[in-house]
């Protein structure tokens, strides 16, 4: 990846860790650059990279069968979403659309997890983060599927 640390302590996500770790995480992630409407992941799409949103917004949803797509949740900068890309089967549990123009730094799971393996500390940190991003999106869901049923 072609930024500097600088930049990475920019992302909320990645600001509590230290310049070596952001250094080695650097080694294995690229920023990637999506329009608005385009898809970024779809639902059980098989997943090897998890992404933290550095600009714009992202729609998560489901799909649901005689209803299309149902928005869910939105994602903002500083976020992390594809966080399947960590737990097998590895397989998206829900689309993902760009709404206005996106930058996400993509993070390779595999090496992700390595690090994690090589420094139980920062993986330990690490998972707080997701497991903490992973109760908020269960709640947030929950409300949004209140409010459609009881439409």
């Amino acid at each position: 990846m072609k930024n500097d640390i600088a930049q990475l302590k920019e992302i909320k996500l990645l600001s509590e860790f230290d310049d070596p770790v952001l250094q080695k995480i650097m080694t294995f992630s690229e920023i990637k650059e999506y329009k608005v409407k385009e898809v970024i992941i779809e639902e059980h799409q098989e997943l090897s990279e998890l992404y933290v949103l550095v600009e714009g917004r992202v729609i998560l949803g489901i799909n649901v069968p005689k209803k299309g797509r149902i928005n869910l949740n939105t994602i903002h900068p500083g976020q992390l979403f594809s966080w399947s890309a960590l737990f097998p089967p590895y397989i998206s549990t829900a689309f993902a659309v760009a709404t206005h123009p996106v930058k996400v730094l993509a993070i390779k799971s595999a090496q992700l997890k390595k690090m994690f393996d090589d420094d139980p500390p920062f993986g330990l940190k690490f998972m707080n983060i997701i497991s903490h991003t992973l109760s908020q999106r269960l709640a947030d869901t929950r409300l949004q599927l209140v409010n459609i049923i009881s439409l």
